[in-house]
């Protein structure tokens, strides 16, 4: 090799050490309903349709199909170099409907002394869901907040009450005797510690960093406060049937960049066999 293929060669070879690399980590199901694990390095901003999303220093973000999303999603990626756009299908989720009798009439159609009521519970959860902290406390994975509890909901499901047909279910409902211990899914700060309130009776609600929340309904009583942290397992209060409820139960949702979707699919966050590359 002369002297001269040498020198070109060797400058191919910086060429093509130092160009940036920009591929493009997904973890999850790309369906309705499921929270997506991303990293991208060298990212500076991430855009989910035009929103932004909260990055990491190291390029890792989330982001979740709500029950209806549509099927094409755009994610853009920008770098100190250019806009990276990757079109993502999401696959539709078959949806349960749930026929429930025996509950309240007050709690089907409520008054509007209850509306008033209402109107204050939601405003609190907003508040409470819209609190943001940098520290993806999330990535250290999740657990169930209940031991042994029976699936009584599913996220999603249409609910007919006394034959009056709601708005779908945003959470997961978990049966389990009165009493029992509610744990906190993963580390956290609790941003709502409060009741009772129409709807969700007693609730908490804990912010996992980077604009991701679960919320724990329901409960007899609380044994946490806002502005407490909380680590992974923490009895933050136990099971009731406050609120609108016919009978014992957790009900356990999920938050993320005002998106709910379906809390079991945190279980699989941490977990790679759901990866792939773009």
């Amino acid at each position: 090799m002369t002297k001269t293929s040498k020198v070109i060669c060797l400058i191919c070879y910086s060429f093509i050490f130092v160009l940036p690399t920009h591929a493009l980590e997904l973890c999850g199901n790309l369906a309705q309903g499921e929270i997506i694990r991303a990293k991208a390095e060298e990212s500076e901003h991430v855009f989910l349709n035009d929103k932004e999303l909260p990055v990491s220093a190291d390029g890792i973000f989330i982001f979740a199909f709500g029950r209806d999303a549509q099927p094409q999603q755009l994610l853009q990626i920008a770098t100190t170099e250019n806009i990276l756009s990757y079109p993502l299908e999401v696959k539709p989720t078959a949806w349960d409907i749930q026929k429930i009798n025996g509950v309240s009439p007050r709690k089907v159609t409520p008054t509007d002394m209850d509306n008033r009521k209402i109107d204050k519970e939601r405003e609190d959860l907003r508040r409470a869901l819209s609190y943001h902290t940098e520290t993806p406390l999330w990535q250290k994975g999740f657990i169930m907040p209940v031991n042994k509890g029976r699936t009584s909901g599913s996220f999603g499901g249409q609910r007919i009450m006394n034959g009056i047909k709601k708005s779908p279910h945003q959470g997961l409902d978990l049966a389990a005797p009165e009493g029992s211990p509610v744990f906190a899914s993963a580390d956290g700060i609790v941003t709502l510690s409060d009741g009772e309130y129409f709807y969700t009776g007693n609730v908490v609600v804990i912010n996992h960093g980077q604009n991701l929340s679960t919320i724990y309904a329901h409960l007899k009583s609380t044994t946490v406060k806002k502005g407490d942290k909380v680590k992974q397992g923490d009895i933050i209060g136990h099971v009731g049937k406050t609120g609108r409820a016919t009978g014992p139960h957790l009900h356990w949702g999920a938050s993320l960049n005002g998106v709910r979707f379906q809390p079991l699919s945190l279980l699989k966050i941490g977990d790679n066999n759901f990866c792939t590359n773009l």
